[in-house]
């Protein structure tokens, strides 16, 4: 893992922590409640002694100072920024996943979209992050899943600002449903 890389991770840890627990104060006064944060950055963070964690996060939290993620000082404790929030939203989102351990209700969930050229962006951008959550391309703008994920999908086209472009459906048939189960069999075992 470069050191960019590294930095990027602990950043991102700290102000996940900073948000759910309020950690930032408390990780700065004792370093070693950031192990665990992500596995490579554990391993990292394990191989250092107590100085050498204090030392990796002061200089973690002078650059995200530096970046206006966080403001304060640290014997006052500090404050994410807006910009530390937009930087959260991102991780969130980059993060977004479909619960892969629900058990297949034999209904096929499918995706379909008509969004203008006016937001072609945000439509390859969907086509993307369909792809990335195991969606299958049934059409050009018609893909397929056979796990819950209305919300994931709510939370994307939110996202994009293409909720008025796009529809979710449930359905218990499709005619090609044989080969579509061989495509996901390898994945979620149905």
């Amino acid at each position: 893992m470069s050191k960019s890389d590294r930095t990027a991770a602990i950043v991102d840890g700290v102000l996940r922590l900073t948000v759910t627990s309020g950690a930032i104060a408390a990780g700065l006064l004792i370093p070693n409640l950031l192990i665990g944060l992500e596995k490579p950055l554990d391993i990292f963070w394990k191989q250092l002694d107590k100085r050498e964690r204090e030392r990796e996060l002061r200089r973690v939290v002078s650059y995200m100072k530096s970046r206006g993620l966080i403001r304060g000082d640290y014997e006052h404790g500090l404050v994410i920024t807006r910009q530390g929030h937009e930087r959260l939203k991102k991780i969130d989102f980059d993060n977004i996943k479909i619960d892969s351990t629900a058990a297949w209700d034999k209904k096929w969930r499918l995706v379909f979209y008509d969004i203008p050229e006016s937001h072609k962006d945000n439509r390859q951008a969907l086509t993307r992050k369909l792809r990335n959550l195991g969606y299958y391309q049934l059409q050009k703008s018609a893909w397929v899943h056979p796990l819950p994920c209305r919300d994931v999908i709510e939370k994307i086209c939110t996202h994009y600002e293409i909720e008025k472009y796009v529809s979710y459906v449930e359905v218990t048939y499709i005619d090609n449903q044989e080969n579509l189960k061989k495509r996901f069999n390898n994945i979620f075992k149905l």
